[in-house]
């Protein structure tokens, strides 16, 4: 092999042992992030539109399936792969998942959009395959609301992918409500508050990668929160080859126990970009859940998963969606909405109505709907004062019957 080839090969590594002693130099004196990781850092926060769509399969082990509990399984398992799309452009995000289980029923889909000022969800579910005799459960539903009226940590898109991926998307309607753009995990991890704490060298699989760590302290759920669980150490391991993207992922607790790993393979540079993006993630979870009207965030930490979630994408998609993709619609006859969108609406339910067989008619079901919902909310306002005097009235009246009963009970105690 001759000095001229051996050199481009060798580079990755001396550039990697350069900057991890440059690395730890800086740490000691408290800077941040290493140049090279930095950069790679900002390459996710100038990705201004993607669309991925990939398949998500969930398999449980056989330690999951004796610690989950049953009905929490069947969640977390769901019916089988899931075909699952994200998307996000201009502070705009949609996301669609559809079921691929093997049986003679529809697939199922379900949808969530965000058009910079509403939110939509709209889903699709059969339950039988004579689409000619469909209850009304089985009809499509689409509902719609403005963020103002939800509560701020509610969320409504699934991120697998992009977690596993090392890129953070806004999810929470507080996050929503802002103006937001993608960033990579450790960027969001620091921005919350977040610190390094190391940065060394690594060897995954023969690979030679940095390591970096960082540390956050978090509110854990319950009353009382274990320290195990008040800080949450990641790891991250970037490959220096592949211009530091993130190849894998470790989140412990307090104690050192591992609870994700996600792993990244088969990357592919987008086009026009020089992120670059895995085809197939594996993300192990050593936690296991609790149930939701449970306390806490898990029952306990196995040495081995409890279940694994496997992702393949199929498309990578830079180009811009227009607007209107972000803005889902249910037109077909018989469908179902729920249309919290009006002004006069505060919460997220709002006119129900049914789009009617002829088109032509729908914007006056909708208008007849709304004169019902805007004088029954006018009727109940006005019988707001009437029932708080009728409670008044008849605690006023309990409470004097109990006097009488009690000042009767006494003479009857006094009497000879």
């Amino acid at each position: 092999m001759s000095v001229a080839s051996f050199v481009p090969r060798l580079a990755p590594a001396v550039a990697c042992g350069i900057v991890v002693i440059a690395g730890c130099r800086l740490h000691a004196q408290g800077a941040e992030v290493p140049e090279p990781v930095r950069l790679a850092l900002v390459r996710c926060a100038d990705l201004r539109a993607l669309a991925v769509t990939w398949v998500q399969t969930v398999e449980a082990t056989p330690i999951g399936r004796a610690k989950i509990a049953a009905d929490l399984l069947d969640k977390i398992l769901g019916d089988g792969p899931v075909v699952q799309q994200m998307a996000f452009c201009n502070g705009r995000i949609y996301s669609r998942r559809e079921t691929q289980a093997e049986t003679s029923w529809p697939p199922r889909t379900y949808e969530v959009a965000f058009d910079g000022k509403l939110l939509y969800t709209a889903h699709n579910l059969f339950y039988s395959g004579d689409l000619r005799n469909r209850g009304p459960r089985d009809r499509p539903y689409l509902h719609k609301w403005s963020p103002q009226n939800d509560a701020p940590e509610a969320s409504y898109f699934p991120d697998d992918y992009f977690r596993a991926a090392g890129i953070r998307l806004p999810t929470r309607i507080k996050e929503l409500a802002s103006s937001w753009h993608p960033q990579a995990e450790l960027s969001a991890l620091l921005a919350e508050g977040g610190r390094m704490e190391a940065v060394g060298p690594a060897e995954l699989e023969g690979r030679r990668l940095m390591r970096v760590q960082a540390k956050r302290q978090c509110a854990a759920a319950g009353p009382q929160p274990s320290l195990e669980t008040k800080a949450i150490q990641y790891d991250f391991y970037f490959d220096p080859e592949w211009d530091y993207t993130l190849r894998r992922l470790e989140i412990r607790d307090g104690a050192g126990r591992l609870l994700t790993r996600s792993d990244c393979a088969e990357f592919e540079q987008l086009d026009g970009q020089r992120l670059q993006t895995p085809r197939l993630c594996r993300v192990e979870e050593y936690a296991v859940p609790r149930a939701a009207e449970e306390q806490g965030s898990f029952l306990e930490v196995c040495p081995s998963p409890v279940y694994i979630k496997k992702i393949q994408v199929h498309t990578f998609d830079v180009k811009p969606w227009p607007d209107d993709r972000f803005q889902l619609k249910c037109l077909a006859p018989g469908a179902y909405v729920n249309d919290a969108s009006f002004p006069e609406i505060k919460g997220k339910d709002g006119v129900f109505y049914q789009v009617p067989a002829d088109p032509q008619r729908l914007d006056e079901v909708i208008a007849l709907r709304r004169a019902l919902y805007q004088g029954w909310r006018s009727a109940e306002k006005r019988s707001r004062p009437l029932r708080v005097l009728f409670l008044v009235l008849n605690g006023a009246s309990l409470a004097g019957l109990g006097v009488y009963f009690l000042v009767r009970q006494r003479k009857k105690v006094r009497s000879p």
